[in-house]
């Protein structure tokens, strides 16, 4: 018996490319949508902290510098109740000024009975009996004097060799160290030396050039240095210009200057 002949199914590849494309798309778009989610997820990236190797360090700015004060306009030298009030050649005191605390000192005294500003005798009185401890004998030979004293004096120099002779051994009125209240002239045991420069070979004046400093006072006008204070070596004229600021003068080197230190004009007068 022959076989029944089952007729081949022929495939119709057009009909399976419409169904398949499409599906391909979608499952393409439906990858893509999923990929962007899920790159929406991921957590920001961290910037690495910086290590010491690859860390840049930022420059501190550099503070802006304060103007250097004008000595000729600090009011510390000008103030009448300064400790630093500065007189010299080129600088006046007030008219008739006159300390308004002068004392005397419990000192040993020639010639008068002086007095300084209460601060700067009780350190002459302090310096004193230092120097009496260590065998060392001093004598107070001037201290405040007013316009007027000064005027007799400094006339009496003009009357005896003329201005130019006054101006090389005095002050002018209104000009000297002495009417700040805060300057003495100081004297030893042995009064030929008195107020005169072989005072520094003497036992007291050694004492003074090495000591004097710790209680305040300076030598006003050291040697070698004329034209800068405007007068001649003094070994016996010490200022008191307080126990911190003497200890910087001190430690800025030896026979430093008031004018120097301070930068202060001095010299002799303008005119």
């Amino acid at each position: 018996m022959a076989k029944k002949k089952i007729p081949k199914r022929t495939i119709r590849y057009d009909r399976v490319a419409m169904l398949a494309i499409p599906a391909l798309l979608i499952l393409i778009a439906a990858i893509f949508v999923i990929a962007r989610l899920a790159d929406g997820k991921k957590a920001p990236e961290r910037t690495p902290e910086p290590t010491p190797e690859t860390a840049v360090s930022t420059p501190t700015p550099e503070p802006t510098p304060e103007p250097t004060p004008d000595p000729e306009r600090d009011p510390r030298f000008f103030e009448t109740d300064s400790y630093l009030i500065v007189a010299n050649k080129k600088h006046k005191l007030p008219e008739g000024y006159e300390p308004s605390d002068l004392a005397y000192p419990e000192v040993n005294m020639r010639y008068n009975n002086w007095t300084l500003r209460m601060e700067a005798a009780v350190a002459l009185e302090e310096m004193f009996a230092a120097a009496a401890e260590e065998g060392v004998n001093l004598v107070m030979g001037s201290g405040y004097r007013g316009e007027e004293f000064q005027r007799v004096l400094y006339d009496g120099y003009v009357a005896e060799g003329g201005q130019s002779y006054a101006d090389s051994i005095s002050s002018r009125p209104g000009y000297s160290d002495h009417q700040t209240g805060l300057a003495t002239d100081l004297c030893g045991q042995d009064a030929a030396y008195d107020l005169t420069q072989d005072f520094e070979m003497t036992q007291e004046g050694k004492w003074l050039a090495e000591n004097a400093y710790k209680y305040g006072f300076i030598m006003r006008y050291p040697k070698g240095k004329e034209a800068i204070t405007g007068y001649a070596y003094e070994p016996w004229h010490f200022r008191y210009i307080t126990k911190a600021e003497a200890q910087k003068i001190h430690d800025a080197g030896e026979n430093m200057t008031f004018e120097e230190f301070y930068g202060i004009s001095g010299g002799d007068y303008a005119n």
